[in-house]
């Protein structure tokens, strides 16, 4: 029996599962609990070597660790609660610096974009995760590490917020997590609902494609990025205008070096969102520093409460006293913002660069293309600033201090309604200078052409158009002046002087070709008529010399060109 079993046919063996099973799910839950850990874990260096280099420190390495906690819940737009206040009432601190929110969402982005990938030790073509499973274990993975830095740091005199926590953290983790896996996934399409595409007409929903959402996303990028660069150009001269006033605040906040590199850091955490209050500035909306007041170029309100001696706050603008070099400012921030959203709109049509291999350009829009497009790209720009508003703001107290930075809302519509009122013409503007440059261009193309032809029509010697393609490389034989294999070649023999040609004596006349006889007449056919048969096109002789008579003249100009 056990011949038969070992000399049977061999059953097909059944295909072993995938790996997208426990193991892979396990693998990107600790992935999310890798990338928490990892921030914590900067944020903790940071304090800790702090707290090392102050000379009277509060407390020892657990209140420390504490602090890092907070930070790091904080870096996530939860908010914090101060309870050992001198009133006795609980003191919120929600202004998030936006540099600390930088360390943690861009790990946890990281480790999204690495989550549909196999485990390791998995084979190479085995499957990863599901991207619905990535998502929720990886953010379950993060959250889960961020309940238990709450409850860690929930007996500090700074505690976090319980509802800002729930609230906020899994919406912005979530946010990341979904970009993440999002872009290892392809940026696929997303399906547009049953109940929108009844809604919205064929018409309107054509606009929202990927390569028309390819080009509001450009031209939002470069208004957004246009903005915030203006933004960090007038935090530096306001920081150059107010300097004696900074260094004056820098130096009473703390006497020792400890101190100062705390408060230094603290300031560095907050440029990006010095830049965002400078944007809102020179659209004009202006920000707020406490107790209603409204810092704005043009804007005549109440002076702002007395500040904290801090160098950011120290380097304000005064509200309602711009000078014409602000004004300035602010009108070319504007103007180039709407400029960018113009050219990004509007691409210039070319061929592919051969060097790079990359795509070729698309062609010249439409008029209307050019308007939507940047139509688009200035509201996009808006919603962009909008969050970027929302998340530069928030309270640092009580009373005065319980409103600090721009109305989010105000700065998004100020956003949007300038780029719309500088790009929209803008990008006409630049559709038709390009569209007069590419109609000049194909008139001269036709130009040449016509007189190409008429060139080859006339037997001129005309020079064919330059080629556009690249010339192909030498092969390796050619590079390297004989064979690539290992065989040894022989060295080329020496040649000998060639002696100079001696004259012709006596030079032969060039000889002459005799006319041929035309051939005989057929006894059938008619006689020529009067003149040689040349009136008659039906006659045989005449048209019979035309080919020796054009042969003839060939002959002879081919002679004189010599």
């Amino acid at each position: 029996m056990s011949e038969y079993a070992d000399h049977g046919p061999s059953s097909p063996s059944r295909p072993r599962p995938a790996v997208s099973g426990p193991s892979a799910t396990t693998s990107v839950f600790f992935g999310g609990v890798l990338a928490a850990g990892l921030g914590l874990g900067a944020f903790a260096m940071i304090v800790l070597a702090l707290w090392i280099i102050s000379p009277y420190p509060d407390g020892g390495p657990a209140s420390a660790l504490r602090v890092a906690a907070d930070l790091w819940l904080l870096a996530h737009g939860a908010d914090l609660v101060r309870i050992d206040s001198l009133s006795g009432d609980p003191v919120p601190i929600g202004l998030t610096p936006l540099l600390l929110a930088l360390v943690p969402c861009t790990l946890l982005y990281r480790a999204a974009r690495h989550a549909l990938e196999p485990p390791e030790g998995a084979p190479p073509d085995a499957p990863g995760p599901a991207p619905r499973t990535a998502f929720t274990a990886m953010l379950g993975g993060y959250l889960l590490v961020a309940l238990a830095a709450s409850a860690y740091a929930w007996d500090a005199p700074v505690r976090p917020s319980p509802l800002s926590v729930l609230l906020c953290l899994p919406l912005v983790a979530g946010a990341f997590v979904a970009a993440g896996i999002w872009t290892a996934a392809g940026r696929p399409g997303l399906p547009a609902p049953s109940l929108v595409r009844r809604a919205v007409p064929e018409g309107v929903r054509c606009w929202f494609t990927g390569a028309h959402l390819a080009e509001v996303v450009r031209a939002a990028a470069a208004a957004t990025a246009v903005l915030l660069g203006g933004g960090a150009l007038l935090v530096a001269v306001s920081l150059a205008l107010h300097a004696g006033v900074a260094e004056e605040a820098f130096a009473q906040l703390s006497p020792r070096w400890s101190g100062r590199v705390a408060i230094g850091l603290l300031s560095a955490a907050l440029l990006p969102n010095a830049m965002i209050w400078a944007v809102a500035y020179g659209l004009g909306s202006g920000f707020t520093v406490g107790a209603d007041s409204v810092v704005a170029p043009l804007t005549a309100v109440p002076r702002p409460p007395a500040l904290p001696r801090f160098p950011l706050l120290a380097a304000l603008p005064s509200p309602g006293e711009a000078g014409p070099l602000v004004l300035v400012g602010a009108a070319v921030l504007v103007g180039a913002a709407g400029i960018a959203v113009a050219f990004a709109a509007v691409p210039r049509p070319g061929d592919a660069d051969s060097a790079s291999g990359s795509a070729p350009s698309p062609s010249l829009p439409g008029w209307l293309d050019a308007a939507v497009t940047a139509a688009l790209g200035a509201l996009l720009c808006g919603v962009v600033m909008t969050v970027l508003g929302y998340a530069a703001s928030g309270p640092l107290g009580n009373g005065a201090l319980a409103d600090f930075g721009p109305r989010w809302w105000r700065t998004g519509a100020s956003a949007a309604a300038c780029t719309v009122a500088v790009g929209l013409p803008g990008a006409m503007l630049v559709r038709w200078r390009l569209g007069v440059a590419v109609r000049g261009a194909r008139e001269e193309r036709t130009r040449l052409t016509g007189w190409r032809s008429g060139g080859e029509l006339l037997g001129l010697a005309v020079a064919p158009p330059p080629s556009t393609t690249p010339a192909s490389p030498a092969p390796p034989e050619a590079m390297t002046g004989g064979t690539t294999d290992a065989t040894p070649t022989r060295p080329p023999s020496p040649t000998l002087p060639t002696p100079p040609p001696q004259p012709d004596p006596q030079p032969q006349p060039t000889p002459r070709s005799t006319p041929r006889p035309p051939p005989p007449r057929s006894p059938d056919r008619p006689p020529p008529g009067p003149g040689g048969g040349r009136s008659r096109r039906g006659s045989g002789s005449p048209r019979a010399a035309r080919p020796y008579r054009r042969r003839r003249a060939w002959r002879t100009n081919r002679r004189r060109c010599r």
